[in-house]
């Protein structure tokens, strides 16, 4: 091996070695992240304050909370409609704390040639590093209309409410 050569290699070794220095230390960091996004949760209300919805990072509803009067100021329908309006707006509110929480790591990680730049058939640090984070949270979708002053009183008037459920023995 020729002394270029040999000062070519060199320079390529402390390159991989700062980069996998540099990788140990983004695993430290994703941990880091990965354990406070365990603890971290998110809340919304409807728009109408009788539900409030508490998820975990990932959007899943954790807990679910209905004023006491909710079942006297309105019917399942908006009621069913005002559940999914704060566990989409508390699923939203969670997609952007993770956000907020990896951004960092993932301005280092770009930042920094990938290892399969640099030596040909080599996995690529990023990519790894993207498998570790957590997916994004999927756009919810809006909920319906609510139901307006008249479908409600026709609701209670003709108690379609009480043919809509299905009769179960006790």
């Amino acid at each position: 091996m020729t002394d270029s050569e040999r000062a070519r290699n060199d320079a390529l070794r402390a390159q991989v070695d700062s980069m996998l220095e540099t990788f140990e230390q983004q695993q430290r960091e994703v941990a880091d992240v990965r354990s406070r996004l365990a603890a971290t949760t998110a809340e919304a209300w409807s728009s109408d304050n009788l539900v409030r919805v508490v998820s975990n990072v990932s959007g899943v509803p954790i807990e679910v909370h209905l004023e006491p009067e909710a079942f006297k100021r309105s019917t399942p329908e908006k009621l069913g409609r005002s559940m999914a309006e704060a566990a989409q707006a508390a699923a939203r509110a969670a997609a952007e704390l993770s956000e907020q929480a990896v951004a960092p790591i993932q301005n280092l990680a770009g930042e920094l040639p990938d290892l399969s730049d640099l030596v040909p058939g080599a996995p690529s640090i990023k990519d790894l590093m993207r498998s570790m984070l957590p997916e994004p949270a999927e756009e919810p979708q809006a909920p319906p209309p609510p139901l307006d002053d008249e479908d409600e009183d026709e609701f209670y008037r003709n108690r379609t409410y009480l043919d809509e459920q299905p009769h179960r023995p006790y």
